[in-house]
C-alpha cells in the first residue's frame, strides 16, 4: 500500500523524533562540514534575516548565527519536537541571543511574505512530501535580493550504497523496498527547470564533498542509528539484525583504512538561487 504524503510525513518526524539525543552527536564529520559549506556558499553577511528549515541539531544553525553576528537575526525550524527541544538548549548553553529555535513545517513554514535575507536548506528538501511546493514557498518569503541556499545529495561512496543495498535485503517481505523516485534535483539541468519552476533564478551550483571516518562497523551502525538511516533498520526485525549488520560489513569492506576503520566520501550538491524578478510576492 502506498503512503499518503502525510503519513510518509509523520513517518519521517518520528524517525527523527527518534533519533534527536543522538543526531550529529557520535563523532562522526558529516553534518557540521556540509552545513558549514552551505552557509559559506550562501553569502551570509552580517545583520541578515536568516531562515534555517529543518534545523536538526543546528549544523546550519551555528555556522549561520556566526555570519550574522549579534545585529543578524536566526531563526530555525523543525517538525521533530525533541529536535527543536534539544537545539534550544545548546542555543541557550552557547549565549546566543539572536538565535531562536521552533516546531514548524519546513513543507510550509509560516512567516509573512518577505521576512528573509536567506533561507538555507541542508540536506532536507527532498525529504518533503513535496519539495517545489516548499520552494515555491521559501522564494515568497524571500527579500527581492534574497538568496536560497540548498543542499542535495550528489553522490554517496559506492561502498555505503552497497552496504544499504545489504541492509534493505534483510527488510520482512511486507516492507516496501527503498525504491528510486523521479528527482527534481538529480543533475544541474534539473535543477535549475526545478527552481525555475518555484519562480527561482539559479546563481551557483557547485559540488562539494567530506569524507566521514569510522572507528569500526559498530560505529558506522551507530551513526546509521543516529540520522534518517533509522528508517531503514528500525524495519529490521531483531532477529535479522546480526546477519543484517555481517553483511553490512562485508560490503563495508572496499571502505576500509590501514588503522583499521572505515572511510566514506559523500559527495553534495549546493545550489543557490533567488527569486526571479517579476515574480508574485504572495
Amino acid at each position: 500500500m502506498l503512503m499518503t504524503d502525510r503519513a510518509r510525513s509523520n513517518a519521517a518526524v518520528e524517525v527523527f523524533e527518534q533519533a534527536a539525543s543522538s543526531y550529529d552527536r557520535t563523532g562522526v564529520s558529516f553534518f557540521g562540514p556540509f552545513g558549514a559549506e552551505l552557509v559559506r556558499c550562501a553569502g551570509i553577511r552580517p545583520g541578515d534575516r536568516v531562515l534555517d528549515v529543518g534545523c536538526g541539531r543546528g549544523a546550519v544553525l551555528f555556522p549561520a548565527a556566526d555570519a550574522t553576528g549579534p545585529t543578524g537575526r536566526v531563526t530555525g525550524i523543525d517538525l521533530a519536537p525533541a529536535m527543536v527541544s534539544f537545539t534550544a538548549e545548546d542555543l541557550r548553553r552557547a549565549g546566543l541571543t539572536h538565535v531562536d529555535v521552533r516546531v514548524d513545517d519546513a513543507q510550509q513554514p509560516d512567516f509573512p511574505p518577505g521576512s528573509f535575507d536567506a533561507i538555507l536548506a541542508g540536506l532536507v528538501v527532498f525529504l518533503l512530501p513535496e519539495p517545489q511546493q516548499a520552494l515555491r514557498t521559501y522564494a515568497r518569503l524571500l527579500r527581492p535580493a534574497g538568496r536560497l541556499a540548498v543542499s542535495t545529495f550528489a553522490a554517496q561512496d559506492p561502498a555505503f550504497v552497497a552496504a544499504m543495498d545489504a541492509l534493505a535485503a534483510h527488510l520482512p517481505a511486507d516492507q516496501p523496498r527503498p525504491a528510486p523516485a523521479a528527482d527534481p534535483f538529480a543533475d544541474e539541468r534539473t535543477i535549475t527547470a526545478t527552481m525555475a519552476v518555484a519562480d527561482l533564478a539559479v546563481i551557483t551550483i557547485r559540488d562539494y564533498q567530506v569524507e566521514s571516518k569510522f572507528r569500526d562497523v559498530g560505529h558506522w551502525m551507530e551513526w546509521m542509528w543516529s540520522h534518517g538511516g533509522r528508517a531503514l533498520l528500525r524495519h529490521i526485525v531483531p532477529e535479522r539484525r546480526d546477519a543484517a549488520i555481517a553483511d553490512a560489513a562485508r560490503a563495508l569492506e572496499p571502505a576500509r583504512v590501514p588503522d583499521g576503520g572505515l572511510a566514506l566520501t559523500t559527495a553534495i550538491r549546493i545550489t543557490v538561487a533567488t527569486p526571479r524578478a517579476g515574480a508574485p510576492a504572495s
